[in-house]
């Protein structure tokens, strides 16, 4: 029943977010429309593994364990990854790790079977009931470390533009395209920026 009640949630937010932005008053994507856009970025950069940092309560997870053939999700908090691992018990193709994102993610991208990779940046400080490490948001060091894989990441998206240069301990806005642009540059990967998400996507060959 929960998960019936998070799915009708999901598709209004979701149809609220389709007539804002009919009248170009958008701001804050709801979660559907998230998975959505993931959705899109995964054909178009033929992805089958997820890496997502910022876990949380394992929604995301949870609906991206049905289009990816493999799943790892990232949460630094060690309540919210035990409460998510107990969520998504049934989805064998789920991994939940405890610990930083910015420490977990090279290991994971070194693993032979991992290739094909679409990483969805969400792990930031978002106030009471979640975990804030050395930095309250790594996006910037994030990208440098997964500029070190180019060849089996084909997609980047960093969610919450919005808070950047905004919300305290958050880099700037152009100090996180710089770094995009630093990282991943230079002609291979297309970077724009769509619905409070910057994207990084591998062009079409």
């Amino acid at each position: 029943m929960g998960r019936i009640i998070r799915d009708f949630k999901a598709w209004v937010g979701h149809g609220v977010d389709l007539v804002r932005i009919l009248k170009f008053n958008f701001r804050n994507p709801h979660s559907y429309t998230k998975f959505r856009m993931i959705c899109s970025f995964k054909e178009k950069a033929g992805c089958h593994v997820l890496i997502e940092a910022g876990t949380y309560h394992g929604v995301m997870a949870d609906r991206c364990s049905a289009i990816f053939d493999k799943v790892y999700t990232i949460e630094l908090d060690e309540g919210l990854a035990r409460r998510a691992s107990c969520y998504l018990r049934d989805k064998r193709n789920v991994s939940v790790i405890c610990g930083d994102a910015l420490k977990i993610l090279s290991g994971i991208l070194e693993k032979d079977e991992v290739r094909d990779v679409l990483v969805y940046l969400d792990g930031h400080f978002s106030g009471e009931g979640t975990a804030c490490g050395e930095l309250a948001e790594p996006a910037v060091e994030e990208l440098n470390v997964l500029s070190k894989h180019k060849s089996k990441v084909h997609a980047i998206v960093v969610d919450d533009f919005r808070s950047f240069g905004t919300e305290a301990g958050f880099p700037s806005k152009s100090s996180l395209l710089k770094s995009a642009e630093d990282a991943f540059g230079g002609g291979s990967f297309e970077i724009t920026v769509h619905l409070d998400q910057p994207l990084i996507v591998k062009k079409e060959v």
